[in-house]
């Protein structure tokens, strides 16, 4: 009878205990959270998780695949929803995703590339190849660096505040890589890395990418880690969605969808409280629409407000206090790998960082901005750890193997006309250290670029560059031949070819200081016909050798619609040799010096106030009216002694010195659409400074009023410009990098 009774007990004293633990457990149940990819998508992770800390809910672990990765491990860090929130309210997404640099983070030749060429594609084998990537991920890890600093020595995730993993996929075998230990920042941007949007992340020798590729809803992982209830929120593409896909990225992620779209069945059962925000309407680049997606990840979490609340009912609180975000790191050591072409002393220029100081996060992104700016690297990462006491920073760097490179570009402008520009560079043409440029710039008329440059950093390096340019012109030209002793307009082809062989140092990246000899080739051919030698007159035709020197400070951070920064642009020329065919080769020796700068104040987020001025003299009698300065027209480089000058036509009045000054106020009324308000003042006449006229008064001014639109390929410009001196309104149109 007892034996029976036993017997029967058991199951019911094993249901009873079950039960007591069951109901334990339930008093305070642990609850994970997996958070599930979907680019751009994924910022509705920030909605729900403002929803789920209203209702009082305590995550005790976190699970993340891509853009949940990156909102995962930030919560996981200990930052509060509100805090990811304003993060993202500040963040340009764009810039950050894109790799865009301020220019004020780079060298003068990276600046003057970033404002030149619209494209840039290695050439290898002979062939034209698109980038693995859109972008190579500096940005997005720089940021990364800084928000997860203080844990920067957590080895082991499930250690963090909010114990955290991600998963990414080895590109070379195709698995799923569980990724919780190691650099968190490094973890978080494998498991990130969107296929074709960014470059792969090499973590422990593999070769990582996004994720959700494999696995876009890691909750199996989560399963394992002991939790009562598990949270999921899932913001995966909809694979039945007809809407048309524009983007390879797109694509890629649609693709991967459909396997994991198939294992979603089983993991939904696996899911206590299942979110799905309602984001058909968007697509995983849609991060100009980050409010509108965070909203709807609100909404979503709004629904399962009761189920959270029930939750959060049996759980112990844990207070969550917005963490301050780190400003500043102390830098005890400095370990930089040295590259095959490239030297410490070259990387450590770039850098701007020395060991044993205290530096902000903004100075270590300008350096790694000035690194990745020169693209002589790869995707390059580094960590900032604690090592024997030490504030260590280790870089290591790769050489990127695209050393011959084809650029492109398009530009329009009243004097110069339509151009197409064709780039091919070559960096160790000849040289560990030196870079060969060839332009071609195909319009009208045939110009040309060439450069080839030793760089030599801080030290003195050395150049060589050939220019030239051919327009027509109808500025004023002055003949001193009899019966045509005048100077009038008339309609002039122009040909300028210069030689340059110089030498010059920088000084923190930002001021260059050279100094050279050059050749200059003067070809210009009026349209006056001179019956008694049957042939067209030249108003100059004639090969000009000179010194020269120049000095250029640049802090600008864009070098069209800046919003802070100055910069100074000046140059002198001796002319000591000339000869011609048409003519004596006797030269009195003169000088031409002229100098433009400005500054840039912001005013605040949408407007900004930029105030500029020059000058140039002639010390001496120059042989020639070419080398007159000239006001008129807007929105080309920089030919001759030409000066830009809104409301009047091109090379509209001339003299061998001047003074000018503009103001302009830019408004960014949406990104990257802006409308300018322009004025310019000036004298141009000969010899203003020996006469004094230029404390006189002014002999030209303008008014103007402009809509930019800043693209990859640059500003394309409208400007209405009136100048009582020319006495209606001029419309100036230009398109593109200048070149």
């Amino acid at each position: 009878m007892n034996t029976y009774t036993m017997r029967n007990l058991k199951p019911l004293l094993f249901f009873f205990f079950s039960m007591v633990i069951s109901v334990q457990a339930q008093k305070d149940p642990k609850v994970g959270l997996v958070l599930s990819g979907g680019g751009a998508k994924g910022i509705a992770h920030v909605g729900v998780l403002k929803e789920i800390e209203r209702s009082g809910v305590r995550i005790d672990y976190i699970g993340g695949t891509s853009m949940g990765a990156i909102v995962g491990g930030l919560y996981a860090c200990g930052y509060t929803a509100s805090q990811l929130e304003e993060m993202l309210a500040t963040t340009n997404l764009s810039d950050i995703i894109n790799d865009k640099f301020d220019l004020d983070f780079m060298s003068f030749d990276a600046k003057e590339d970033a404002s030149r060429y619209a494209i840039t594609l290695p050439i290898v084998k002979g062939r034209i190849q698109f980038p693995m990537s859109l972008s190579k991920g500096q940005n997005v890890y720089n940021m990364f660096v800084q928000l997860m600093y203080e844990q920067r020595n957590t080895h082991d995730f499930s250690t963090l505040p909010i114990p955290f993993y991600c998963v990414a996929t080895d590109i070379n075998t195709g698995e799923k890589t569980v990724l919780d230990k190691g650099y968190l920042p490094l973890a978080v941007n494998a498991s990130s890395a969107l296929p074709t949007l960014f470059s792969p992340v090499q973590v422990e020798g593999r070769m990582l990418i996004d994720g959700g590729i494999v696995d876009n809803y890691p909750i199996d992982e989560m399963l394992s880690k002991g939790m009562d209830v598990i949270i999921g929120v899932d913001t995966q593409t909809n694979v039945s969605s007809t809407d048309v896909t524009s983007t390879l990225s797109e694509i890629v992620t649609r693709i991967a969808s459909f396997q994991t779209r198939k294992q979603m069945a089983f993991k939904n059962a696996k899911t206590r409280i299942y979110i799905r925000p309602e984001l058909d309407d968007f697509s995983i680049l849609s991060f100009d629409k980050k409010k509108e997606i965070m909203a709807q990840g609100v909404l979503a979490a709004q629904k399962a407000r009761s189920q959270l609340q029930g939750l959060a009912k049996n759980q112990e609180p844990r207070d969550k206090e917005q963490k301050k975000i780190p400003s500043s790191f102390q830098l005890d050591r400095l370990l930089v790998g040295t590259t095959p072409n490239y030297r410490a002393n070259y990387l450590l220029g770039k850098l701007r960082l020395k060991s044993k100081n205290t530096y902000s996060f903004q100075k270590l992104k300008e350096g790694m901005s000035n690194l990745a700016a020169t693209q002589n690297f790869d995707a390059f990462r580094y960590t900032l750890k604690t090592e024997n006491e030490k504030e260590v920073l280790k870089i290591t760097l790769p050489e990127t193997k695209h050393t011959t490179l084809f650029r492109g570009s398009l530009h329009y402008d009243k004097l110069i006309g339509a151009l197409a520009l064709v780039n091919l560079t070559k960096k160790h043409a000849f040289l560990k250290n030196d870079e060969l440029s060839l332009d071609l710039m195909l319009g009208a008329y045939f110009q040309y670029a060439f450069s080839y440059f030793i760089d030599k950093g801080e030290f003195w390096s050395i150049g060589l560059s050939a220019k030239q340019h051919q327009f027509d012109t109808s500025a004023p030209v002055a003949f001193n031949i009899a019966p045509f002793a005048f100077s009038n307009p008339t309609n002039t082809r122009v040909l300028v070819q210069k030689n340059t062989l110089f030498v010059q140092t920088l000084f923190r990246e930002e001021v260059v200081l050279g100094v050279g000899l050059a050749h200059q080739h003067n070809v210009f051919k009026t349209n006056v016909f001179d019956t008694q030698t049957d042939r067209f007159l030249y108003a100059d035709k004639a090969d000009y050798y000179s010194t020269l020197g120049y000095l250029k400070v640049d802090t600008r951070d864009d070098k069209f619609y800046p919003k802070k920064g100055a910069f100074f642009d000046g140059d002198v020329n001796y002319f000591f040799s000339k000869k011609s065919s048409l003519e004596d080769n006797n030269l009195t020796p003169f000088l031409i010096a002229k100098a433009n700068m400005g500054t840039t104040l912001p005013l605040d987020s949408k407007y900004t106030l930029m105030f500029g001025t020059s000058g140039g003299l002639t010390v001496g009698d120059a042989p020639s009216s070419a080398f007159d300065y000239a006001f008129g027209g807007y929105g080309n480089a920089p030919v001759l002694n030409y000066q830009t000058f809104i409301g009047l036509p091109q090379q509209y009045a001339v003299g061998n010195s001047f003074v000018k000054a503009e103001t302009t106020v830019d408004y960014e009324f949406a990104p990257n659409h802006h409308l300018k308000m322009m004025l310019n003042v000036g004298i141009v006449s000969d010899d203003i400074f020996k006469m004094g006229q230029w404390k006189s008064g002014i002999d030209y001014y303008s008014a103007g009023m402009a809509y930019g639109l800043q693209t990859f390929a640059g500003p394309l410009e409208l400007t209405a410009a009136y100048s009582p001196q020319f006495g209606r309104l001029l419309f100036h149109v230009n398109i593109g990098w200048q070149f």
